[in-house]
């Protein structure tokens, strides 16, 4: 029998691929629907298809700059909103359909492993907060028009984040923190060596 919230991500992701009935809908159409008190599930939604093996045109910009926002006025303590600017931003259907249809059995995979683990570790002063400026700036490197391959890495941590935070689950937090601390190490590798050079040091 699935758990609760494996059935939950589930639904939504089915709501949010049934939401697509045109040639293509905004982002405030996609999302005015749900509760704004899930608002890291949309997080942890919209992170899933950059783990995928698929092509994100036109989706990769709006999704990394929505996780951005969306989290960034969470550790601000604010309300979901969207600015005008990222809900009138159109996506195609037929994509968003794809990319949400693929992400479902990885969503049902990851949930399987998340539970409520070490909560007194969330509760304490800041650690909630901290997760969420690290999605944000997970987000802002998701929009960023990066070398082919560096997706994946912001997008696993705040996947990872974004579940243990929705979760209370702290080995997942954990594990985000670590990713994080790489993707660092990637990113800062990647600035001052260069893409190029890098890949040259693998055979590229």
């Amino acid at each position: 029998m699935p758990n609760s919230r494996t059935t939950f991500i589930q639904t939504e992701l089915k709501r949010l691929s049934d939401s697509c009935q045109g040639s293509t809908i905004t982002l405030e159409e996609l999302f005015s629907s749900m509760h704004p008190k899930n608002q890291i599930l949309v997080v942890f939604i919209l992170s899933l298809p950059f783990l995928l093996p698929i092509p994100l045109p036109g989706l990769s910009i709006p999704f990394g700059v929505l996780i951005a926002w969306i989290s960034f006025r969470m550790f601000l303590g604010r309300s979901f909103w969207l600015p005008s600017f990222i809900r009138s931003k159109r996506v195609s259907c037929d994509r968003l359909r794809l990319v949400l249809e693929r992400a479902e059995p990885l969503a049902q995979f990851l949930s399987k492993w998340v539970k409520p683990r070490g909560t007194l570790f969330l509760r304490v002063s800041g650690t909630k907060r901290l997760s969420l400026f690290f999605i944000a700036l997970c987000g802002a490197l998701l929009a960023l028009p990066l070398p082919p391959g560096t997706n994946s890495p912001p997008a696993l941590t705040a996947t990872l984040l974004s579940l243990g935070v929705l979760e209370e689950d702290s080995v997942f937090v954990g594990l985000g923190y670590c990713c994080f601390f790489l993707i660092t190490l990637l990113f800062g590798t990647i600035l001052v060596w260069g893409y190029p050079h890098i890949l040259q040091w693998f055979g590229y």
